[in-house]
Protein backbone atom coordinates (compact mmCIF):
# COMPACT_ATOMS: atom_id res chain seq x y z
CA UNK A 1 0.00 0.00 0.00
CA UNK A 2 1.73 3.37 -0.66
CA UNK A 3 2.35 5.76 2.02
CA UNK A 4 2.98 8.90 2.59
CA UNK A 5 6.28 9.06 1.40
CA UNK A 6 5.26 7.62 -1.71
CA UNK A 7 2.88 10.18 -2.21
CA UNK A 8 5.36 13.04 -1.09
CA UNK A 9 8.37 11.51 -3.49
CA UNK A 10 5.90 11.51 -6.21
CA UNK A 11 4.71 15.32 -5.64
CA UNK A 12 8.86 16.45 -5.40
CA UNK A 13 9.06 14.84 -8.91
CA UNK A 14 6.23 16.92 -9.88
CA UNK A 15 7.72 19.52 -8.41
CA UNK A 16 4.46 19.94 -6.45
CA UNK A 17 6.22 19.61 -2.48
CA UNK A 18 7.05 23.43 -1.18
CA UNK A 19 9.33 21.91 1.41
CA UNK A 20 11.80 20.33 -1.43
CA UNK A 21 15.31 21.64 -0.44
CA UNK A 22 17.47 19.39 -2.68
CA UNK A 23 17.81 16.56 -5.10
CA UNK A 24 20.43 13.99 -3.32
CA UNK A 25 22.10 11.30 -4.90
CA UNK A 26 19.82 8.91 -2.94
CA UNK A 27 16.78 10.95 -2.58
CA UNK A 28 15.06 14.10 -1.96
CA UNK A 29 15.81 16.21 1.16
CA UNK A 30 12.90 18.61 2.35
CA UNK A 31 11.71 20.73 5.28
CA UNK A 32 10.30 19.16 8.02
CA UNK A 33 6.37 20.06 8.85
CA UNK A 34 5.77 21.38 11.13
CA UNK A 35 9.35 23.40 11.99
CA UNK A 36 9.39 21.58 15.10
CA UNK A 37 12.96 23.14 15.85
CA UNK A 38 14.22 25.27 13.22
CA UNK A 39 15.76 24.00 10.04
CA UNK A 40 14.51 20.43 10.73
CA UNK A 41 14.61 18.51 7.34
CA UNK A 42 13.91 14.85 6.24
CA UNK A 43 15.72 12.25 3.54
CA UNK A 44 13.45 10.22 1.12
CA UNK A 45 14.44 8.00 -0.72
CA UNK A 46 13.92 7.64 -4.59
CA UNK A 47 13.25 5.11 -5.47
CA UNK A 48 10.96 4.60 -2.19
CA UNK A 49 12.29 1.57 -0.25
CA UNK A 50 10.29 0.07 2.95
CA UNK A 51 13.64 -0.67 5.39
CA UNK A 52 17.18 0.65 5.04
CA UNK A 53 18.25 -3.22 4.88
CA UNK A 54 16.63 -3.54 1.31
CA UNK A 55 19.58 -1.58 0.27
CA UNK A 56 22.14 -3.06 -1.23
CA UNK A 57 25.60 -2.49 0.19
CA UNK A 58 26.21 0.71 -2.43
CA UNK A 59 22.89 2.03 -2.21
CA UNK A 60 23.06 1.87 1.85
CA UNK A 61 26.19 3.66 2.62
CA UNK A 62 25.07 6.03 -0.29
CA UNK A 63 22.00 6.86 1.65
CA UNK A 64 23.45 7.14 5.46
CA UNK A 65 26.32 9.35 3.36
CA UNK A 66 23.27 11.62 2.36
CA UNK A 67 21.87 11.70 5.71
CA UNK A 68 25.14 12.92 7.34
CA UNK A 69 25.92 15.11 4.38
CA UNK A 70 22.32 16.68 5.44
CA UNK A 71 22.99 16.96 8.82
CA UNK A 72 26.63 19.21 8.02
CA UNK A 73 24.16 21.58 5.56
CA UNK A 74 21.18 21.94 8.57
CA UNK A 75 24.13 22.26 11.45
CA UNK A 76 26.16 25.32 9.13
CA UNK A 77 23.36 26.94 7.75
CA UNK A 78 21.07 27.04 11.78
CA UNK A 79 24.26 27.45 14.04
CA UNK A 80 23.03 24.08 15.95
CA UNK A 81 24.56 22.60 18.43
CA UNK A 82 24.05 19.12 17.28
CA UNK A 83 21.63 16.98 14.99
CA UNK A 84 19.24 14.10 16.16
CA UNK A 85 19.08 11.45 13.83
CA UNK A 86 15.81 9.22 13.10
CA UNK A 87 14.29 6.52 11.16
CA UNK A 88 11.75 4.80 12.45
CA UNK A 89 9.15 3.76 9.85
CA UNK A 90 6.31 2.40 12.04
CA UNK A 91 3.62 4.76 11.63
CA UNK A 92 4.26 5.11 7.71
CA UNK A 93 6.56 1.83 6.94
CA UNK A 94 8.64 3.20 3.91
CA UNK A 95 12.40 4.37 4.58
CA UNK A 96 12.72 8.25 5.85
CA UNK A 97 15.12 9.86 7.83
CA UNK A 98 14.79 12.25 10.59
CA UNK A 99 17.01 15.06 10.87
CA UNK A 100 16.07 17.61 14.08
CA UNK A 101 18.73 20.15 15.08
CA UNK A 102 18.82 20.83 18.70
CA UNK A 103 20.18 24.33 19.95
CA UNK A 104 22.22 25.66 22.89
CA UNK A 105 19.85 28.20 24.24
CA UNK A 106 17.04 25.80 24.32
CA UNK A 107 14.94 25.55 28.02
CA UNK A 108 17.19 23.76 30.71
CA UNK A 109 14.39 21.35 31.23
CA UNK A 110 13.96 20.58 27.46
CA UNK A 111 17.58 20.26 26.33
CA UNK A 112 17.61 16.22 27.60
CA UNK A 113 13.99 15.53 25.70
CA UNK A 114 13.94 13.10 23.13
CA UNK A 115 12.43 14.66 20.05
CA UNK A 116 9.51 12.86 20.21
CA UNK A 117 9.04 14.28 23.45
CA UNK A 118 8.88 17.55 21.97
CA UNK A 119 5.87 19.88 21.79
CA UNK A 120 4.86 19.44 18.09
CA UNK A 121 1.38 20.75 18.25
CA UNK A 122 2.83 24.10 19.15
CA UNK A 123 5.76 24.30 16.24
CA UNK A 124 4.68 26.53 13.67
CA UNK A 125 3.87 24.47 10.67
CA UNK A 126 6.24 25.25 7.38
CA UNK A 127 5.41 28.19 5.09
CA UNK A 128 6.97 28.28 1.69
CA UNK A 129 7.71 32.12 2.49
CA UNK A 130 8.99 32.39 6.14
CA UNK A 131 11.50 29.45 5.82
CA UNK A 132 12.34 29.93 2.13
CA UNK A 133 15.22 31.95 3.95
CA UNK A 134 16.48 28.68 5.50
CA UNK A 135 15.77 26.74 3.12
CA UNK A 136 17.33 28.61 1.02
CA UNK A 137 20.61 28.36 3.05
CA UNK A 138 20.51 24.68 3.77
CA UNK A 139 20.57 24.60 -0.35
CA UNK A 140 23.50 26.49 -0.48
CA UNK A 141 25.57 24.91 2.23
CA UNK A 142 24.56 21.56 0.20
CA UNK A 143 26.39 23.27 -2.74
CA UNK A 144 29.36 24.55 -0.68
CA UNK A 145 29.37 20.22 0.15
CA UNK A 146 29.79 19.57 -3.37
CA UNK A 147 26.50 17.10 -3.47
CA UNK A 148 24.29 19.52 -5.86
CA UNK A 149 25.71 21.94 -8.49
CA UNK A 150 29.03 21.66 -8.00
CA UNK A 151 30.56 19.90 -11.32
CA UNK A 152 30.68 22.20 -14.53
CA UNK A 153 30.13 24.73 -13.10
CA UNK A 154 30.02 28.57 -14.68
CA UNK A 155 32.30 31.03 -13.25
CA UNK A 156 30.47 34.29 -15.63
CA UNK A 157 29.27 35.34 -18.49
CA UNK A 158 29.03 38.45 -20.26
CA UNK A 159 26.43 39.72 -22.22
CA UNK A 160 27.25 42.29 -25.06
CA UNK A 161 24.36 45.52 -24.80
CA UNK A 162 23.67 48.37 -27.65
CA UNK A 163 23.75 50.58 -25.04
CA UNK A 164 25.24 50.27 -21.35
CA UNK A 165 23.34 52.90 -19.35
CA UNK A 166 20.09 51.51 -20.27
CA UNK A 167 20.85 47.72 -20.02
CA UNK A 168 22.54 48.50 -16.55
CA UNK A 169 19.43 50.24 -15.56
CA UNK A 170 17.09 47.67 -16.35
CA UNK A 171 19.52 44.55 -15.09
CA UNK A 172 19.96 46.77 -11.80
CA UNK A 173 16.32 46.10 -11.49
CA UNK A 174 16.03 42.56 -12.41
CA UNK A 175 19.23 40.69 -10.68
CA UNK A 176 18.15 41.07 -7.19
CA UNK A 177 14.86 39.75 -8.02
CA UNK A 178 16.62 36.72 -8.82
CA UNK A 179 18.77 36.51 -5.80
CA UNK A 180 21.69 38.77 -7.77
CA UNK A 181 23.46 41.76 -5.97
CA UNK A 182 25.57 43.95 -7.19
CA UNK A 183 29.40 44.15 -7.33
CA UNK A 184 31.98 46.55 -7.95
CA UNK A 185 32.03 47.46 -11.66
CA UNK A 186 34.69 46.14 -13.75
CA UNK A 187 36.87 48.35 -16.94
CA UNK A 188 33.88 46.86 -19.33
CA UNK A 189 30.89 47.52 -17.28
CA UNK A 190 28.63 46.67 -13.95
CA UNK A 191 28.56 43.01 -12.84
CA UNK A 192 25.79 41.32 -10.94
CA UNK A 193 26.94 38.21 -8.50
CA UNK A 194 24.67 35.12 -7.39
CA UNK A 195 25.93 31.64 -5.41
CA UNK A 196 27.39 30.07 -8.33
CA UNK A 197 27.54 32.26 -11.29
CA UNK A 198 28.56 35.96 -11.79
CA UNK A 199 26.61 38.00 -14.69
CA UNK A 200 28.21 41.12 -16.34
CA UNK A 201 27.71 44.11 -19.30
CA UNK A 202 29.83 44.83 -21.53
CA UNK A 203 29.04 47.88 -24.66
CA UNK A 204 28.60 46.97 -27.77
CA UNK A 205 31.35 47.60 -30.51
CA UNK A 206 28.73 47.53 -33.42
CA UNK A 207 24.91 47.22 -33.64
CA UNK A 208 22.93 45.21 -34.97
CA UNK A 209 19.38 43.66 -33.54
CA UNK A 210 19.65 41.10 -31.79
CA UNK A 211 18.84 37.15 -32.92
CA UNK A 212 18.44 34.40 -30.74
CA UNK A 213 18.11 32.41 -34.11
CA UNK A 214 21.56 33.21 -35.37
CA UNK A 215 25.26 32.03 -33.97
CA UNK A 216 25.49 32.97 -30.57
CA UNK A 217 23.05 33.28 -27.46
CA UNK A 218 19.73 32.11 -27.80
CA UNK A 219 18.81 32.64 -24.04
CA UNK A 220 19.87 32.86 -20.23
CA UNK A 221 18.07 30.55 -18.12
CA UNK A 222 18.11 31.65 -13.84
CA UNK A 223 17.42 28.94 -11.48
CA UNK A 224 14.29 29.78 -9.18
CA UNK A 225 14.76 27.83 -5.74
CA UNK A 226 10.76 27.41 -5.96
CA UNK A 227 7.59 27.89 -8.41
CA UNK A 228 6.39 30.19 -5.85
CA UNK A 229 9.08 32.29 -6.46
CA UNK A 230 8.64 31.93 -10.26
CA UNK A 231 5.29 33.83 -9.69
CA UNK A 232 6.61 35.98 -7.60
CA UNK A 233 9.53 37.62 -9.85
CA UNK A 234 6.55 37.28 -12.72
CA UNK A 235 4.58 39.85 -10.32
CA UNK A 236 7.59 42.11 -10.09
CA UNK A 237 8.69 41.78 -13.55
CA UNK A 238 5.23 43.18 -14.41
CA UNK A 239 5.38 46.12 -11.99
CA UNK A 240 8.95 47.48 -13.29
CA UNK A 241 6.86 46.96 -16.82
CA UNK A 242 9.17 44.60 -18.42
CA UNK A 243 8.29 42.88 -21.46
CA UNK A 244 6.80 39.49 -20.06
CA UNK A 245 7.24 36.86 -23.28
CA UNK A 246 5.64 34.00 -21.61
CA UNK A 247 3.88 34.19 -18.09
CA UNK A 248 4.72 31.26 -15.63
CA UNK A 249 3.63 27.88 -17.06
CA UNK A 250 4.84 24.43 -16.88
CA UNK A 251 7.02 22.61 -19.51
CA UNK A 252 7.16 18.83 -18.62
CA UNK A 253 8.82 18.33 -22.14
CA UNK A 254 12.26 19.77 -20.63
CA UNK A 255 11.54 17.66 -17.25
CA UNK A 256 9.37 16.70 -14.91
CA UNK A 257 8.18 19.60 -12.64
CA UNK A 258 9.67 22.32 -15.01
CA UNK A 259 8.27 25.51 -14.33
CA UNK A 260 9.19 28.66 -15.38
CA UNK A 261 8.84 32.60 -16.79
CA UNK A 262 10.81 34.02 -20.04
CA UNK A 263 11.07 37.72 -20.60
CA UNK A 264 13.40 40.27 -22.67
CA UNK A 265 16.10 42.24 -21.62
CA UNK A 266 15.74 46.12 -23.80
CA UNK A 267 18.24 44.47 -26.79
CA UNK A 268 15.71 41.70 -27.12
CA UNK A 269 17.80 38.73 -25.23
CA UNK A 270 15.76 36.50 -24.01
CA UNK A 271 15.74 35.62 -20.12
CA UNK A 272 14.12 32.77 -17.97
CA UNK A 273 13.97 32.49 -14.32
CA UNK A 274 12.79 28.51 -14.24
CA UNK A 275 12.35 26.19 -11.40
CA UNK A 276 13.25 22.50 -11.56
CA UNK A 277 12.75 19.58 -8.63
CA UNK A 278 16.07 18.85 -8.46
Amino acid sequence: MPTAIHRRVRALRAGQDPTFVARLASGWAVMGDPQVMPGYCLLLPDPVVAHLNDFDGAARARFLADVATLGDAIRAATGALRINYAMFGNAEPALHAHLIPRYAQEAAEQRGLHPWALDWQAAPPFDPVVHAPLRQRIHAELGRAGVIGAPGRIHHLDLTVADLATSTAFYEGVMPLMGFRRMPDCPEGPIWRGDAVEIGLQAARRLRPHDRYVPGLHHLAFEAPSRPDVDRVYQQLLALRVQVLDAPAGYPAYGPGYYAVFFADPDGIKLEYAYTPG
